[in-house]
């Protein structure tokens, strides 16, 4: 089953449903026992917001769950606020879930004042995305090489990127010390709050995942110039990797997934563990991934909170943040 992006959208004001517990689900002796908050810490109509809707709308039709699901958006400051919500009022409930992603790793890294994943005990890894640098499709450039000529041959900052979170920040990153050029980086909530301010003109681009753009880049309203990977989209065989055109930039990927609060019981761990396996073995979750060009990464429990450290490692080398 196909999920667009303005079914998930449409349903974002629709009454909590019920659902009924499926056979054979049981993978520990708890279960919810009353309404579940599903924290998403970014505005709607984001990367993060759109897989919330996607994993609800499956718990819900497949009925893994016995009690309603109600989704809360709380963003602000790259995932800041969403982690310190739950860091306030929700530490050791297990009828609280919440969307974690790259995002909220490198924001405290960035700001040693915001809330880390330590506020949370992850669940399970979901799925990887990869960046590719978009344009309105009326711009003068058609590579990435043109683009930055062109930044090259303007004043440092002259050129404005949005971005929807602080991966995005890094991603430029990434992209301005391989090509040796200055970028003005604007911040936004979210990605769709960043594609806004590109169709707007108001900055000539955005470093996004194709899932917050893929529906603009098939009404031509953004091109891509290139994406950060060894090979090209089979989806997308006209555009070539940044390495194709000289650009040795290194791959970076947004991890995204699911985790609940710190000092949830092991019991509700497993339980929350055991619904987001099934969650992505569906053939609705597989569509997902294939119509937004992510990459299948399920990585659950302690094998995930290893994957996270790694991560975090990664993430401060770019950035040159050693840990303290």
């Amino acid at each position: 089953m196909l999920i667009s992006r303005r079914n998930l959208l449409c349903a974002a004001s629709a009454a909590p449903l019920m659902a009924s517990i499926g056979p054979g689900r049981a993978q520990s002796p708890w279960t919810p026992t009353r309404e579940v908050e599903f924290v998403i810490p970014f505005a709607v109509g984001g990367g993060a917001d759109l897989l919330a809707r996607v994993i609800h709308k499956i718990m819900v039709d497949e009925k893994l769950v016995p009690v309603p699901i109600v989704l809360n958006n709380r963003p602000g400051g790259g995932g800041a606020v969403g982690l310190g919500y739950v860091t306030a009022r929700k530490i050791g409930d297990p009828h609280t879930i919440i969307v974690v992603n790259g995002t909220t790793q490198i924001t405290p890294i960035l700001n040693p004042a915001a809330k880390t994943l330590s506020e949370v005990r992850p669940s399970m890894n979901v799925m990887l995305d990869d960046f590719l640098l978009f344009v309105k499709n009326d711009a003068p450039w058609n590579t990435a090489q043109e683009f930055v000529a062109a930044a090259r041959a303007r004043p440092a900052k002259s050129m404005a990127f949005a971005t929807g979170g602080t991966t995005d920040v890094m991603a430029i990153t990434v992209f301005s010390k391989t090509t040796g050029t200055e970028f003005n980086v604007l911040n936004f909530n979210s990605g769709g709050e960043a594609l806004t301010q590109l169709l707007g003109g108001h900055v000539q681009a955005c470093m996004g995942n194709p899932l917050e753009f893929i529906g603009h880049l098939e009404s031509k309203a953004v091109k891509a110039l290139g994406v950060f990977r060894d090979t090209r989209f089979p989806a997308l065989p006209n555009v070539p990797t940044m390495k194709e055109q000289g650009i040795n930039a290194p791959n970076f990927q947004m991890w995204r997934g699911m985790a609940t609060p710190r000092g949830t019981p092991d019991d509700a761990a497993r339980y929350w563990e055991g619904i987001f396996q099934k969650v992505v073995a569906t053939p609705a979750f597989k569509a997902y991934l294939k119509d937004n060009f992510a990459s299948d990464a399920p990585i659950a429990g302690k094998a995930f909170e290893d994957f996270i450290a790694a991560q975090e490692k990664l993430y401060r080398d770019l950035l040159g943040k050693p840990a303290t």
